[in-house]
């Protein structure tokens, strides 16, 4: 009798263990998605990419350059908190730069729209998974940072 307990019992844990390892291997496996090569990208498509791409670092470049000093002690001022940092400097920007930043916006708009317009729909859900999986990247990684910050418990 006890024989028999014992053969059920391993079998028992043998199951467990072996369907733990399964699942663990299936979870790494959708973990370990492979992101789009360029090969899924047709040349329009990257050349499309690449011009976004060249106008983002102008823009950056030309908005670096329209800052003043003041704007730049505020930017690196080790006092400040990221918060207030952000406050002071959006009080701190011209009609000009305000209006750069606005139209920018609506290029990006606008070059993004194009760019899903040419997507086809094995793209789109790429993008989409590519996008989840990304979001639940981030709200992980807050969590752990949240989580570090509190004070320990007494």
């Amino acid at each position: 009798m006890r024989m028999i307990i014992k053969s059920v019992l391993f079998n028992i844990l043998a199951i467990i263990f072996t369907s733990n390892i399964i699942v663990a291997q299936e979870i790494a496996t959708t973990r370990n998605r492979p992101r789009p090569t360029r090969e899924n990208i047709s040349d329009e498509q990257l050349a499309m990419l690449k011009s976004n791409r060249s106008k983002q670092i102008e823009f950056r470049n030309a908005f670096r350059e329209s800052l003043s000093g003041n704007q730049l002690d505020i930017l690196t001022n080790p006092e400040l908190s990221k918060e207030s940092k952000i406050k002071a400097f959006r009080e701190s920007l011209s009609g000009n730069q305000v209006s750069m930043m606005k139209t920018h916006r609506k290029e990006i708009r606008v070059q993004k729209n194009v760019l899903m317009n040419t997507l086809g729909n094995q793209q789109r859900m790429r993008i989409r998974k590519m996008a989840v999986s990304r979001t639940q990247l981030n709200r992980a990684l807050y969590r752990r940072a949240r989580l570090n910050r509190r004070p320990p418990r007494i």
